[in-house]
């Protein structure tokens, strides 16, 4: 099971929801991710041990893991596109 990281300084509410965005958007393509989310300024990498981090908002992460914008869940424009670009790096 491949572990997916959002890290957002926005609200709970919007963290929330690209969270479960994104899991339920994998499950449906056949695939079985762990999706958690924390706030990008408190979060340690080294203790997710993220296999991908979606950020929303400015981040500072020094990991090997793929980082990918996710601002497209703030405006829900491009949403599916950024679930596909996921899944492309996981697998």
């Amino acid at each position: 099971m491949k572990k997916i990281l959002v890290a957002t300084g926005t609200s709970a509410h919007k963290r929330d929801f690209a969270v479960n965005y994104i899991k339920d958007y994998a499950t449906k393509k056949g695939l079985d991710v762990d999706v958690v989310g924390a706030n990008i300024y408190e979060v340690k990498i080294e203790d997710v041990k993220p296999d991908l981090i979606v950020t929303i908002g400015l981040e500072n992460f020094r990991t090997s893991a793929p980082v990918i914008q996710g601002t497209a869940f703030l405006t829900k424009i491009g949403m599916d596109s950024v679930c596909d670009l996921i899944i492309a790096k996981l697998i």
